[in-house]
Parts: C-alpha cells; structure tokens; sequence
C-alpha cells in the first residue's frame, strides 16, 4: 500500500545555463536533437526508412501538401468529419497550446506540432490549418504514394497505395508519443519526456495495438477522432475506483487500471489526477482533503555543472494500480462527505500543486463516502 501525499506540480526541462560554458553546450542541443529524430535507415519490422513525425531538419513548408491534405478530405468525408473534432486537427492552432508555447516557445515542441514546417520557422497559415494531417501520417514527404495498413484497396483509387503491417502498431504512433527530453546531451541519465509507448509494453493491454482504443471501428471505418485524454467517457472507462473508510477520520481510494493501455493520465506532463474530499453543508462545497497523482520532478546538477529537471517519483496510476490515502480533519462537522477523480490540464508547470492555474477539468467519477 502507498500512501500519497499532494505532488510537487509536474514540470518541464529547466537548463540553467550559467555562464559561457553552460550556454555553449546548451547551443548545441537543438542540433543534437534534430539529428537524434531522423529515423534510422531500419527498423526490426520493416525496411522503409519513413514513419510519421515530427519535423525534420531538412524540413520546410510546401504548399502543395496543403493542396494534397484537401483533396484527401475531399474524397474521404467520413475520417475527415471526425478528424475536425480531434487534438490533431488543432495541434497547433489550439488556445491551450498557444498559451503554453508563448511562455516556452521551444523549436522543440513545434517539431511535433506543426511537423509540417521547419521548427526554427515561423509557423505559415497553411501548416497551421494542416494540423497533424492526412498527409503528415499517410503520405512521405515528397511521395505521392499513400501509405495505408492492410486490407483491400478500392480500384477507383486516384493514387497508389502502400500497405504496410506496421500502420496498423504502436511504432506508427511512437515518433510523437515517446521521446526524450529536450537537452538529453546535458544529461548524466536519458529521461524520457513522454513514455506512452514503453508504459504499453507493461501494460495489460500490450497484446492490443494503439489503434484498436485510438481509432475504433466505426461503421466499417477507422474513426479519426483520435479520442483520448479530452473524452470523458474514455476516461470513465480507463479506470475501476474503489473507495472504503477503515476508520472514521481515513478514507481510502483504490484505483485500478481498467480498459487502458498505459498510465494514467499519459503523454502531456501537465496533466494529473486529482483525489479530492468534498464536505458538503448548507449547499457549500469544502475540499477538505486531496492529493495529485503524476510525475514528480526536481532539479538536480549533472557532472557537467548543467542543472536540469530530473523525475523524482512517479505516482500516476499504472499497471499495479495506485492507493491514496486521505486523512480527514478532525470535527469535520454535518453535512454530505463526497469523493471525486478529476483529470486535470494545469497551464504552466509550477512548484506548488496548489497554486497551479488550471487549463482544463473533466469528472472521472465521484459518489458518497
């Protein structure tokens, strides 16, 4: 059994560059990282150097993929219907990334954001409205070909077809979805910034690929949807909650991996779980006890005097499950005692849990005590 306690906020790289010898490295980074993206010439499952992501080095806007992206949602109605409403139709274009890259306006993560341009330009109208694309996942830069997983091809296709095994596994997925810090030159130990990918290996779900939770089967189709942190009934479904008092001033809250092949929350570090108690009297609402559940960090100095931001815990709730345990302030008092799991999106990384500007809340589960 662990018991939690509230998390320091979950954070991103911090580099203190202190003085010239610090700044000289740290110049060398975006190099150094935009060579480690390049995908290897192969791969254990297949010998086509190409997958979707990020941007490359050598990558530079073209209209003419714009033109190709709307001929694709032109013919193929359906994904793109459900592609609108998705996080990769807005990957650069939405207000909360916009607000977090005004603060951290790091060529890094344009690189998975606008994949469709350089990341050290600035972003045209026409990236931004491409998003993460039809092309930026099906078509190689300079193709013409479509590269599509397995199954029958229609004879009134305009354009070739490549099927490939592997569209259809976590490694079409991996490129965006698992990668390292930005800065991993400076460091003693790598330090993966996302894990989506590594936390599915240990999974119960490992047997199922990305696609099979991602992208269901609608009417036939792969839906382009891409539902996932932001869905609330998927969310609902991630986890099994089991909550218990074992005595009067304790209340225990067993979570439980359920339909989810990864940790939970996964992905963006500025996302959480919050554990709450909530007395409610008289129609007013009190937390009176809570705790977050993500990735703790702290700042420590490598061998090469570079400070920077390392994991110190990790308190998300995994393949073995997690439990929290909230303590009751004593005279509590009458009234309704409640429990609530909340996802949550904070704005900007931030030393105090507490005090953490909140981006975005979606209601996991709750019920009496």
């Amino acid at each position: 059994m662990t018991k939690l306690r509230p998390l320091a906020l979950l954070g991103l790289l911090a580099l203190a560059c202190e003085g010239e010898r610090e700044q000289a490295l740290a110049a060398d980074v975006l190099a150094a990282e935009t060579a480690a993206s390049e995908p290897a010439a192969t791969t254990p499952s297949d010998t086509h150097p190409w997958r979707p992501g990020p941007a490359r080095k050598t990558t530079h806007y073209d209209p003419a993929r714009l033109a190709l992206e709307l001929e694709c949602r032109s013919c193929h109605v359906t994904a793109n219907a459900s592609w609108q409403h998705s996080q990769h139709a807005s990957a650069w274009s939405s207000e909360a990334f916009q607000r977090a890259f005004a603060s951290e306006p790091q060529p890094f993560c344009q690189r998975c954001h606008a994949p469709e341009t350089n990341p050290t330009e600035a972003v045209p109208a026409g990236a931004s409205e491409l998003g993460i694309g039809c092309v930026t996942c099906h078509v190689p830069p300079g193709a013409t070909e479509v590269w599509a997983s397995e199954g029958p091809d229609s004879p009134t296709a305009p354009h070739a077809i490549v099927r490939a095994a592997w569209f259809d596994e976590p490694q079409a997925c991996e490129r965006c979805h698992e990668f390292e810090f930005p800065g991993a030159a400076l460091r003693d130990r790598p330090l993966l910034m996302q894990s989506t990918l590594t936390e599915h290996r240990a999974s119960a779900h490992a047997d199922q690929t990305c696609v099979d939770c991602h992208m269901p089967r609608e009417q036939g189709e792969r839906s382009h949807a891409f539902p996932g942190a932001y869905d609330p009934a998927m969310l609902q479904r991630a986890l099994a909650i089991a909550v218990t008092r074992p005595r009067p001033e304790l209340v225990r809250i067993e979570l439980t991996p359920r339909e989810v092949g990864h940790s939970v929350p996964t992905g963006d570090l500025l996302r959480r779980l919050e554990v709450a108690l909530v007395h409610e009297h008289e129609g007013r609402e009190t937390v009176v006890a809570r705790a977050w559940l993500g990735r703790q960090f702290e700042e420590r100095r490598q061998s090469n005097g570079v400070m920077v931001r390392v994991e110190r815990a990790d308190d998300r709730v995994g393949p073995s499950g997690q439990v929290v345990e909230l303590a009751l302030p004593p005279a509590l008092g009458p009234g309704r005692l409640r429990w609530r799991i909340r996802h949550e999106r904070v704005a900007t990384h931030s030393r105090s849990p507490r005090t953490a500007a909140i981006e975005g809340v979606l209601d996991i589960a709750s019920g009496d005590v």
